[in-house]
């Protein structure tokens, strides 16, 4: 009954096992690698689906991120700008020290040492003191109009494009590990069981053309299963009235929202990541105008008692010219300083906890957006990677049957 080739047709189930494990692992491989393109450009040669799409996906992330897990000026609401002066003051207090000593001695070598020692020590307090209220007025300003200050979206799709696109696959896999591994080891039972149907399929009809065609089907049923079981039911489901079943992603809803809100807030919005937006990025220059502006006007408050004696000196170039130098000398160290902040901010805005508790409290058709919504239009294309693979193995079969 069995034709001559029975060895290698009862390894069928096992074969296909393997086919299944292979085409699934493959695809999986093809989603996410190679980052960059590798070949010729546009059509010959492959880039990982999700690296392919990184734009699209960023910008999805953005939406679910700035409208539906954060409110950035809430969030701002929650810095205590008394900690930042503290902080920042007692940080640039040998920066105003050494800057009020210059700038005196710029003016005239000798005034600096002219002044008593208490009227020396009540300048540079005075100058600290109108620091630390700069400090305060800065941060009031930045809290109250955020998004003048920080381009949240634009901070987000950064981090998740161009030469930050492995951020995004490293999002995929970590929020979606236990997902995409049940996705390859789907691809074993699934295969062993198909296997098993053909075998007993080709003791009646062993028509070896049919094998290419077989594992296309192991290599598109595999996928499409896999995919199935980790998104739906959306909701716990019995069948056949004795076991309960959920999709996996939904059922770890408590530990993908810990993985996606911890990449959120330690690589994509972290403190460090806001403060160089803040300092750094496209609204850095009027925040750096608004704070020498004020300091320019400190400065001419605390050295109204000197100016009529500068203007008989005849130094009064000088003075503009040492108050435009001080006032940027003390600006440079506060944006210098005000990026150790970094672990303050880490603590005092908890977007790990935000986040975590925001998704938590997602319908299940939300949630499941978070990972499936991002690449669903790709879904099919990887099980169809997988039915090619699964083919051309087919087709090795096929030679080998026919040696």
């Amino acid at each position: 009954m069995f034709p001559s080739h029975w060895i290698l047709f009862a390894t069928i189930p096992f074969t296909y096992a393997l086919i299944g494990w292979v085409t699934n692992w493959l695809a999986l491989k093809m989603t996410f690698y190679p980052i960059q393109f590798i070949g010729y450009p546009p059509y010959l040669g492959w880039q990982g689906i999700i690296p392919r799409k990184a734009n699209k996906i960023a910008q999805n992330f953005v939406e679910v991120i700035t409208e539906k897990l954060l409110d950035v000026k809430e969030i701002a609401k929650k810095i205590d700008d008394a900690t930042v002066e503290k902080k920042l003051s007692d940080a640039l207090e040998p920066t105003i020290h050494k800057a009020t000593i210059e700038f005196a001695n710029s003016i005239d070598p000798e005034l600096w040492n002219k002044f008593p020692k208490n009227l020396q020590i009540d300048i540079i307090n005075k100058i600290k003191k109108e620091s630390g209220v700069i400090i305060k007025k800065i941060t009031r300003e930045i809290q109250e109009d955020i998004h003048s200050k920080l381009d949240i979206k634009n901070l987000v799709f950064e981090k998740l494009t161009g030469e930050n696109t492995k951020t995004i696959v490293d999002m995929f896999q970590s929020v979606g590990g236990p997902e995409f591994k049940f996705i390859e080891r789907s691809g074993l039972y699934f295969g062993f069981i198909l296997g098993f149907i053909q075998l007993l399929i080709w003791i009646h009809f062993p028509i070896a053309w049919t094998l290419p065609l077989q594992g296309v089907l192991v290599g598109y049923v595999t996928n499409f299963l896999a995919i199935q079981m980790i998104f739906r039911p959306l909701e716990p489901k019995k069948y056949f009235g004795i076991f309960e079943y959920q999709g996996l992603f939904l059922k770890r809803k408590e530990s993908v929202s810990l993985a996606f809100a911890k990449i959120v807030s330690e690589q994509i919005l972290s403190s460090k990541n806001i403060l160089e937006e803040l300092l750094s990025g496209k609204a850095a220059e009027i925040l750096l105008l608004d704070i020498q502006k004020e300091i320019l006007i400190q400065i001419d408050r605390i050295t109204t008692f000197t100016k009529p004696l500068i203007a008989v000196s005849g130094k009064w170039s000088t003075y503009e010219t040492s108050k435009l130098e001080i006032s940027k000398t003390i600006t440079d160290a506060t944006i210098l300083q005000a990026k150790g902040l970094d672990d303050y901010l880490q603590s005092c805005m908890a977007l790990e906890t935000i986040i975590t508790t925001k998704m938590n409290g997602m319908s299940s058709k939300d949630f499941e957006s978070i990972l499936r919504s991002a690449f669903q239009e790709d879904e099919l294309l990887l099980i169809l990677i997988g039915a090619a693979l699964g083919a051309f193995v087919g087709f090795l079969q096929l030679v080998l049957v026919s040696l």
